[in-house]
């Protein structure tokens, strides 16, 4: 893929890459540590390994997820400031769509294991 393509339709793990970074900030860990990464990569892996009928489901509505932060901000959401991205979240949180709220949660809850998780390995 070229660059041009790939900046016009962002990899799904650019945004779970930003979801993940901006989760594990909000639950009060630092802005990057050296578990991000590893974090993000095990969200991706997740969601690989869900049902086949589930997958491109989740992954479509993770693509609507980032796209739907152009009408508010004009960028997508992983293009985003991490105070932005929050505000984003939030109101993903807060929309009356049950879908729109379990997706965060669903990326909420891979993150937060993973990152409490890859902390208490290390300690």
């Amino acid at each position: 893929m070229s660059d041009a393509t790939r900046s016009a339709f962002p990899a799904f793990e650019d945004v779970v890459s930003a979801l993940t970074y901006s989760i594990i900030r909000s639950h009060g860990g630092p802005g990057f540590s050296p578990f991000h990464n590893p974090v993000a990569r095990f969200v991706v892996e997740q969601c690989a390994r869900a049902p086949d009928h589930l997958r491109l489901p989740l992954r479509l509505a993770t693509r609507l997820f980032d796209l739907s932060a152009i009408p508010l901000t004009g960028h997508r959401f992983h293009r985003l400031a991490h105070d932005r991205r929050q505000r984003h979240i939030a109101a993903w949180v807060r929309v009356p769509f049950a879908a729109c709220r379990d997706l965060m949660r669903f990326y909420e809850s891979l993150v937060v294991f993973e990152w409490t998780s890859a902390r208490d390995e290390d300690a």
